[in-house]
């Protein structure tokens, strides 16, 4: 028990030197990036194996569900409505364009072309992981090939917004909002996430990013009813980020990019393309909405819902809007996709 202890207080440690150090290269994410660079550096010099609960890693995804919840207001429906078919349309251009880099991959070298369609699209890990359990692709190299996406996605996506896409004006942080549409919450509300997070784990099966995905319905829903919840200090979200960076630094293994060995290049160059393919896509949705330039592309950037939302704070996007369109093209790649894809794959 000792030894987990000093273990964990060993690693957050080490986390909050890489934020720290972030922090001041004013590098975006720092509370995800730093710790995630932090630990990778840590495996590499350490040969002793550190391990994270599972427990505080769910709840850090229900911290940051929160966080993007609160994000929402009584006009964010009203806003998203209008994008959603046009944003729909470009999501499936998108997925059409990695449909065939994946089909090209696979003819230029010998990856078998199920696990070259898999890993080309940029849908959720575990459900490309369990549509190549479902297959006959392999699921390692699937796994790899997300995980050097979302790698290239969390490092590229918030330069590039924070570098070229940065809206003027201040925009309040996602608790900053909570505390102004929520004056005198009642203390006792802080139960609501003790029950936002049991729902989560019953339904951790059944819904994709259940952590994630239902505290943020929840707290929508309560931020667009009106009914107050205790805001969470500041420090909370940013404790929950850096245990989110610290699990995907344990991620990460030297040893499975070895075992991709050439293909690591090849799918991170597809990558690097699908980012700017994407930005590229973004500002022509921008152009031809209402939406500013940072808010648009980074719902379409190629990443996961929590980054690109937290990016577009960082931003002064909106990450309300970032958040709801991520999740409809979560949806649409989970239920919709496999449906189109299987057939094709096992044809194969």
């Amino acid at each position: 028990m000792k030894n987990q202890l000093f273990s964990y207080m060993y690693i957050y440690s080490i986390s909050l030197v890489g934020t720290s150090l972030f922090l001041l290269l004013h590098i975006p994410l720092p509370w995800i990036l730093g710790p995630l660079v932090a630990i990778f550096v840590l495996k590499q010099i350490h040969q002793q194996q550190f391990l994270m609960h599972p427990m505080l890693r769910n709840i850090s995804f229900t911290i940051t569900g929160i966080q993007i919840g609160a994000t929402f207001t009584a006009t964010t429906i009203d806003k998203v409505v209008p994008y959603f078919l046009p944003f729909t349309l470009l999501t499936c251009v998108i997925i059409g364009v990695c449909i065939a880099s994946g089909y090209a991959i696979a003819k230029w070298t010998d990856i078998h072309l199920p696990t070259s369609l898999l890993g080309s699209i940029p849908g959720g890990l575990s459900v490309m992981v369990a549509m190549s359990d479902s297959t006959n692709a392999n699921t390692g190299l699937v796994a790899i090939f997300h995980t050097i996406r979302l790698m290239a996605v969390l490092f590229i996506v918030p330069l590039i917004a924070s570098q070229f896409f940065l809206q003027e004006g201040s925009q309040e942080t996602a608790s900053q909002i909570d505390v102004i549409h929520n004056s005198h919450p009642a203390w006792w509300t802080v139960g609501f996430y003790v029950i936002f997070f049991i729902i989560a784990y019953i339904f951790r099966f059944k819904v994709p990013a259940a952590f994630v995905i239902i505290p943020m319905f929840f707290v929508a829903a309560s931020q667009l009813l009106e009914f107050p919840l205790i805001s969470l200090h500041e420090s909370i979200f940013h404790f929950a980020q850096m245990t989110i960076g610290m699990h995907l630094g344990l991620s990460i293994l030297i040893s499975d990019l070895k075992k991709a060995g050439k293909y690591t290049f090849i799918y991170l160059g597809l990558s690097c393309f699908l980012i700017f393919f994407s930005v590229i896509l973004g500002i022509l949705f921008a152009h031809y909405s209402t939406l500013d330039v940072a808010t648009a592309m980074l719902s379409l950037a190629p990443g996961g819902l929590i980054e690109m939302a937290l990016t577009a704070n960082e931003v002064n996007g909106d990450p309300s809007i970032v958040g709801s369109l991520q999740l409809i093209r979560m949806l649409f790649i989970i239920l919709i996709l496999p449906i189109g894809l299987k057939p094709f794959i096992k044809t194969y």
